[in-house]
């Protein structure tokens, strides 16, 4: 009888740590929705060109390849939470000084403040939902978990991109100001819903504090672990090279299709936010496809080295194709539907191989080398698209995209370290 009403307990104490674990997902992506879509738009409004505006958010990602490991060792030592709500503070700063920005030089600065302030969020929410259930006793794989954060992340950015695109028709710099919003309202709440209980359980037990004196020494022994581990993790290792050419491929594509469909359709900016609707649609049904279809975790490398592959030959027939519009436009729903099945597969495999003391660093690990093929994609795109054109852009993104295909086939009889059991929904 006691056993059963513990398990009772476990039970209720994992689905309220995944009611929160959603609604932070939701909230945070509900805040940075507001410029998907519009984003490229807003900056060839204010003079840019197209090498210049891959540049703005190359150095984004160059801000986050510098500051993304100290940051994740940043979260690991002073709690999860304490970095998410700064980084919402600095979030909300970023987009408030992008509304009145008009030259290359100011965006820069923006991009480079809202890079500090991702890199503070970046992979907080995961370490500190990931730990939380695992110190309440969830076992087992969490692909149907973040499949499920995955879709609910997506209606928050579907909602967002529909507002944020009818008022850019209005104002083209007003989205700045409603993400600004949203990020101010995601840190207030990170305050109430993000409670690191298992943290206080391990102080309590004798886990030693992290003091603000010695943070410098605790960051930087942590930034070399991570770094150390993820190096000599060959999984981890291959799982962020594939990160790194999917971001340089994928990269210039975000800024570019806004750009390219808006010019050839020519009915307004709205039609940027119900676009990306469709192609968030495609992604959430690609997650929620590959968790019904049972993927073992021994058939994951495979399984991702042929939709890596397929998306690559869709993203060359969308580049081949944009003079007809809707024929490049259904070539990329299909791409989405391939890069969202890879995301819950991806996320999953790579929490299921870090520690939980060092997993902060090594998901921001992880985040350096996407960051990093994403600002050299950013500046080889820029270049070539300003030189031959969106549609030759993307058939070398394609390219790019297909080198990811040999990092997961690498490793695709790797399984998971972790026994399966049922996940939770």
């Amino acid at each position: 009888m006691a056993a059963v009403s513990q398990s009772g307990r476990n039970g209720a104490a994992l689905r309220e740590i995944t009611r929160r674990y959603y609604a932070m997902w939701w909230g945070y992506a509900f805040a940075g929705g507001f410029l998907y879509g519009v984003y490229p738009l807003f900056l060839r409004s204010r003079g840019l060109d197209q090498f210049e505006m891959n540049s703005v958010l190359a150095c984004y990602f160059v801000v986050m390849f510098l500051t993304d490991v100290p940051t994740g060792a940043f979260a690991d030592a002073m709690g999860r939470r304490r970095s998410f709500v700064l980084g919402c503070a600095t979030r909300a700063a970023a987009f408030m000084v992008y509304f009145f920005a008009h030259h290359f030089l100011v965006f820069v600065i923006a991009e480079s403040i809202d890079g500090i302030g991702t890199t503070l969020c970046n992979g907080a929410i995961d370490a500190w939902g990931v730990d939380a259930l695992d110190a309440a006793g969830f076992h087992g794989i969490k692909d149907r978990l973040f499949s499920r954060i995955s879709q609910l992340t997506n209606f928050g950015f579907m909602g967002a991109a529909i507002i944020g695109a009818y008022v850019a028709d209005f104002n083209i710099a007003l989205p700045w100001m409603l993400g600004a919003a949203g990020f101010a309202m995601a840190g207030i709440a990170a305050i109430y819903l993000m409670r690191e209980d298992h943290r206080e359980q391990a102080y309590r037990a004798g886990a030693p504090r992290i003091r603000l004196e010695g943070l410098y020494a605790q960051v930087a022994a942590r930034v070399m672990t991570g770094l150390r581990q993820g190096f000599h993790s060959r999984t981890v290792l291959m799982l962020s090279s594939a990160s790194a050419l999917t971001f340089a491929a994928w990269a210039p594509y975000w800024l570019e299709w806004p750009q390219l469909f808006n010019d050839r359709y020519g009915v307004g900016i709205w039609i940027v936010g119900w676009l990306y609707c469709l192609f968030t649609v495609a992604r959430m049904i690609g997650a929620e496809a590959v968790v019904r279809t049972g993927v073992e975790a021994r058939d994951r490398g495979a399984r991702l080295a042929a939709l890596v592959t397929g998306a690559s030959a869709l993203l060359f027939v969308g580049g081949a194709m944009a003079h007809r519009p809707t024929v490049a436009l259904i070539s990329l729903f299909v791409m989405n539907l391939c890069a969202g099945a890879m995301q819950p597969l991806t996320q999953s495999w790579f929490n299921e191989h870090v520690e939980a003391d060092d997993r902060a660093t090594l998901l921001s690990f992880n985040s350096t080398f996407s960051t990093m093929g994403g600002s050299l994609g950013l500046l080889a795109g820029g270049r070539v698209a300003d030189v031959f054109g969106i549609p030759a852009a993307w058939e070398m993104g394609a390219l790019i995209l297909l080198a990811a295909a040999p990092c997961f086939w690498a490793i695709r009889h790797v399984s998971a370290p972790l026994a399966a059991a049922p996940a939770v929904s």
